[in-house]
């Protein structure tokens, strides 16, 4: 569905995203959206971010989390990774972004992080609901997709109504964490911020990161070995095969209300 770009394209977008940041044009203007207030529409003027445990990793969350949970979000938007570094050197998190709505344009997408919040957007984005919450200066793109246009077929009318021409599709994809580089973070009790971006390939040629659709920011913190006590907890496979459990606080099963859309996760 999406093809990964080479480093360097990777590199011009966080080099594009910075100078737009600390032009003239973006201080004087102070970044106020006009979709402020507007009505949320997922895939038009914001995204969901989720996360799901993958190989190796137990994501967890506090029964209290459920409460930062958005509206078009199905997990809390803060979540604790439990790491055992002696016995694997990686965990797969896995990501979905949604909505990606189909366009007669090729789009770019974008997955980032910091390790800090900014108090105030560094980059306008006057189309999304959601603002950029993190911080610049220790921003890293963890992924950038490719999202090739899509032909927009003219759908027929029926008694019951007709169907939305435009397809929505979810992106989904494994991020492999570097078990050797987390107890710095378990230790110092540090977090890491993502947050999903969206624009039409052209704007990304020009530079028009303005243009960006986001997500929510979700935060994600570092636990040694096992998730907290009474934590919801998503457990990867250990066998590399995929696929996922979740269970309760009391280590009852709920599976069936984890991804659904990745195979039953």
């Amino acid at each position: 569905m999406a093809n990964q770009i080479d480093k360097k394209t990777m590199q011009k977008a966080l080099v594009g995203a910075t100078m737009l940041a600390t032009s003239p044009a973006w201080a004087k203007g102070g970044g106020d959206g006009t979709s402020e207030g507007g009505k949320s529409q997922l895939g038009v003027n914001h995204l969901t971010l989720e996360e799901f445990a993958g190989n190796n990793a137990s994501v967890c969350a506090n029964p209290d989390a459920n409460t930062t949970k958005g509206s078009t979000n199905t997990v809390p938007n803060d979540l604790t990774i439990a790491v055992d570094p002696f016995t694997h050197n990686f965990m797969a998190v896995e990501f979905l972004v949604r909505d990606v709505l189909a366009q007669g344009q090729d789009q770019m997408l974008f997955l980032v992080y910091s390790s800090q919040l900014s108090p105030t957007p560094q980059i306008p984005t006057p189309k999304s609901t959601n603002k950029l919450g993190i911080d610049l200066s220790g921003l890293e793109i963890v992924a950038i997709m490719d999202i090739p246009s899509q032909r927009l077929l003219t759908q027929g009318s029926s008694r019951l109504g007709a169907a939305d021409p435009r397809p929505h599709s979810a992106v989904s994809f494994n991020f492999n964490f570097d078990t050797s580089v987390l107890p710095g973070f378990i230790r110092d009790n540090s977090k890491v911020y993502f947050q999903a971006a969206l624009l039409s390939k052209s704007n990304y040629n020009a530079g028009r990161f303005d243009e960006m659709i986001l997500s929510e920011v979700d935060t994600i913190g570092f636990v040694p070995n096992n998730c907290a006590a009474g934590d919801n907890v998503n457990h990867g496979s250990t066998d590399g095969k995929g696929g996922s459990q979740l269970s309760d606080g009391g280590g009852h099963d709920q599976t069936e209300a984890t991804n659904p859309n990745t195979g039953g996760k």
